[in-house]
């Protein structure tokens, strides 16, 4: 069998066999290299990464039980995740890049694929699919994973890796039939799969991570407001919702911090600093549950409870599996709206932004244009055209501040800490003065993520583990307020322990102690480290 070559390869090399780890180099240095270039989008990435797991596989030994191959894929998916920010836009594959692997199937497909229109419109409507179902395709069609395999890197059950993979099909014949591919009609289950597969080989997407469309509203959703911003991010937001359901999984689930068994994360160092908790919200503006997600009861729970709090639907519930015996789910979601004490004018039309030609709607506040919204307006501070803050004020209270800054080599946290420090040593006027001028861009956020690093890793001294991290966020600033929304799950579930039945074999050193029940003290203590104190079996108990 294919693991079986690879691992005798992989013990050569440990015996010192340089070729071993050669050929199994040249087996799947390609198929790493695509498989982390569809992750960050980047050919020299891609290869420097590719190396890098190598280098990594060499140093480090296999652990007990895993094959090959699905050993280097999950090194793969770290090593790319680490090298990139995790939530960094994603772009589409160039065309330019499509390879042209032939598959041989019935003549009716072929005659699809051969015109470049055909063509064309298949890998659109392969992209049309939801990227769980072309990550599941990809992993056990293409790379040929185990069931069990895939559902650890995914971070998805075995039932749910098989259902990912038949709805898929049926999806992806429901696009084609729709496009007018009548012939699709004619087509089985068979060569449907035969022919997504055709398609990915020649350049179709695999992520494990959301693909971020480059239209406006998608954003770079971090979990913490402790992680560091840089020139690499783009239009980074954070909002506290997954921190909510974070720390209750900490303290009522876990008991503790949450580190895992396969090494460090970053982003749970992150998030077990609890940084930020319930107490920096009103009740009134968040609502929060947890419990058992054996039926349907907890779901029910959150429907109502968000609907009766802020009369709202969850977009996440839909996605947990409600009939999980194992399975505990915490939710969180944060609403609040806000209106400024006057509406700011929006008849200086558009701008600019860091010298893009695209023009940007905008709102503000000078002499000619509204002065009387000048009163939503504090300034915090202002020592030049490219180091000021203001506070905008609300009729709920809430308060909008914007700084302006590049917050490089900065979190969220330490800028903000910055803007008190110069608040406190600015000495100017704080009001919106008759000559002053502001504008200020419209916002609009609107994106989810799945915190992927945290997902399908043991949970030390826990039976727990985390199947899904989710966190969507909508937001919006405008001339006359504001609003935000935003819902986080952990989705997690116990181990199988079905196959990890414990042993408690005494066949190498132990201690006995014998004492009387109720009794602090044994009185009795036996070390065992050799076999002369043990009974041997004699040559008839043998036999029998």
């Amino acid at each position: 069998m294919e693991k079986d070559l690879d691992i005798k390869l992989y013990n050569e090399y440990l015996d010192g066999e340089k070729g071993a780890f050669e050929l199994l180099y040249n087996k799947y240095k390609d198929k790493i290299q695509y498989f982390v270039y569809n992750i960050v989008k980047d050919y020299q990435k891609a290869e420097d990464i590719t190396q890098d797991v190598f280098v990594y596989i060499m140093q480090n030994k296999i652990k007990d039980g895993y094959s090959f191959k699905y050993y280097i894929y999950l090194v793969a998916k770290s090593r790319a995740y680490n090298q990139i920010n995790m939530e960094k836009r994603r772009t589409e594959i160039n065309e330019k890049y499509i390879v042209n692997e032939s598959i041989k199937i019935e003549q009716d497909v072929a005659e699809i694929i051969t015109k470049n229109e055909k063509r064309q419109a298949i890998i659109t409507a392969i992209n049309m699919l939801d990227d769980r179902y072309k990550n599941a395709m990809y992993l056990v069609k293409i790379e040929e994973l185990t069931y069990q395999e895939t559902s650890q890197i995914l971070g998805e059950s075995i039932q749910n890796v098989k259902n990912l993979i038949h709805r898929g099909k049926k999806e992806l014949r429901k696009i084609l039939i729709r496009k007018g591919f009548d012939e699709m009609n004619k087509v089985s289950k068979v060569i449907i799969i035969m022919l997504c597969i055709s398609v990915l080989l020649a350049g179709g997407v695999y992520a494990t991570m959301k693909i971020i469309e480059g239209f406006t509203g998608k954003a770079q959703i971090t979990p913490t407001y402790t992680s560091k911003l840089s020139t690499i991010d783009s239009n980074k937001v954070w909002v506290g919702t997954f921190n909510l359901v974070w720390n209750d999984f900490m303290n009522d689930v876990i008991k503790g911090k949450v580190e895992f068994e396969d090494g460090e994360s970053e982003l749970a160092n992150e998030l077990n600093k609890q940084s930020f908790t319930a107490d920096q919200l009103s009740e009134n503006s968040y609502f929060k549950i947890q419990g058992q997600a054996n039926g349907e009861d907890l779901k029910n729970k959150i429907q109502n409870g968000i609907k009766q709090k802020f009369n709202e639907n969850s977009q996440l519930i839909d996605r947990i599996d409600w009939n999980d015996s194992n399975g505990y789910v915490l939710y969180a979601m944060l609403k609040k709206e806000f209106n400024f004490l006057e509406p700011f004018s929006t008849a200086m039309g558009s701008m600019n932004f860091n010298n893009s030609e695209t023009r940007i709607k905008c709102f503000g506040v000078d002499s000619s244009n509204n002065p009387i919204a000048s009163k939503n307006v504090e300034i915090l501070f202002y020592n030049s055209e490219d180091d000021f803050a203001i506070k905008l004020k609300t009729k709920e209270g809430e308060e909008v501040i914007l700084y302006k800054t590049t917050g490089e080599n900065k979190s969220f946290e330490g800028n903000y800490e910055e803007i008190k420090k110069k608040q406190r040593s600015y000495s100017g006027k704080t009001t919106f003065e008759k000559e002053d001028m502001l504008r200020v861009p419209f916002i609009k956020v609107n994106d989810e993520i799945n915190y992927d690093e945290l997902c399908g890793r043991e949970i030390k001294n826990s039976k727990y583990y985390i199947k899904q991290a989710l966190q969507t966020i909508d937001f919006e600033l405008n001339n006359v307020g504001g609003s935000v929304k935003s819902e986080a799950v952990i989705d997690a579930t116990m181990k199988d322990l079905g196959d990890k039945s414990r042993k408690m074999i005494f066949d190498s050193n132990f201690i006995l102690y014998l004492k009387e029940e109720n009794k602090d003290q044994p009185y009795l203590a036996l070390k065992v480290d050799n076999t002369d104190v043990l009974v041997s079996v004699n040559v008839d108990e043998c036999k029998d």
